[in-house]
């Protein structure tokens, strides 16, 4: 993943094919704008407990979450630090 210095993002092709749900990338940015996003061993043990039923146990591994997470930075025109300030309480609560 590039950083702040206003680099292109490169989205990696790696993890599910099958989308993740609104909660798991909020969840995602969350924990990303808590770690940050060089510390994805951290990011994924922080939110393996909200995933949705059914996803395999590697849904949120290191390699996935920085996936999902540069998809998510390539799919917005916002600026990484703009996402990074946003404050996202969903994770704190389970279905």
């Amino acid at each position: 993943l590039a950083s702040s210095t206003g680099c292109k993002h490169k989205i990696l092709n790696v993890g599910p094919t099958e989308p993740w749900s609104v909660r798991e990338k909020l969840c995602l940015a969350s924990s990303v704008m808590r770690s940050g996003d060089q510390n994805w061993v951290s990011v994924s043990r922080a939110i393996k407990p909200f995933a949705e039923p059914g996803r395999p146990p590697d849904w949120f591994s290191q390699k996935h979450c920085a996936s999902q997470y540069s998809e998510l930075l390539e799919a917005t025109e916002a600026p990484k630090s703009v996402l990074q300030c946003v404050h996202i309480s969903v994770c704190r609560y389970k279905k």
